[in-house]
């Protein structure tokens, strides 16, 4: 009995296999367009980083979808915004407008998986109101409704500098 103990430890300590997070149908970051699949793909085989939030996530009650957006309001790169819980998964999509290089887009992507990170670390939050009290919390207002958090800022700039490595 003692033996088996150990043993889940070690099993929940093992990082899922790649093909879990990013090609299965019910991993937890999804996307449909095949730009994003390849920022997925390139940032989690290429950033450690980037990979531990993959792996963070897949591990968690939300469900992450991300989209590109062709016009983001002015001033704005990416954002997330929480939808209504259903069963026993939260949701958020992530709309990205895409300015950049390759690196500078998985960084980018790298920030706002950190705001996902954010999120799945709080259960609490189920609804709207929840999430901007949150990020109320745990962040700095930068607008109406937008506010920044330390953590996706120095995510960002650990994700890019993993790729230039």
């Amino acid at each position: 009995m003692f033996a088996i103990f150990p043993l889940l430890l070690a099993m929940a300590a093992t990082p899922p296999p790649p093909s879990a997070v990013l090609e299965s149908p019910t991993r937890h970051v999804r996307t449909t367009n095949p730009y994003v699949s390849k920022l997925l793909r390139d940032g989690f085989y290429r950033s450690p980083t980037f990979a531990r939030l993959v792996t963070r996530l897949e591990r968690s009650d939300l469900i992450v979808y991300i989209e590109l957006v062709p016009r983001m309001p002015p001033g704005i790169e990416g954002r997330m915004m929480m939808t209504p819980r259903t069963h026993d998964h939260r949701y958020v999509r992530i709309q990205m407008g895409m300015q950049g290089s390759a690196a500078d887009d998985i960084a980018l992507l790298g920030h706002e998986l950190q705001h996902a990170r954010e999120l799945a670390d709080a259960p609490g939050v189920i609804d709207m109101t929840g999430f901007v009290a949150l990020f109320e919390r745990i962040g700095k207002k930068n607008g109406t409704r937008e506010y920044e958090t330390v953590g996706a800022l120095e995510t960002a700039q650990q994700v890019r500098h993993e790729l230039l490595m």
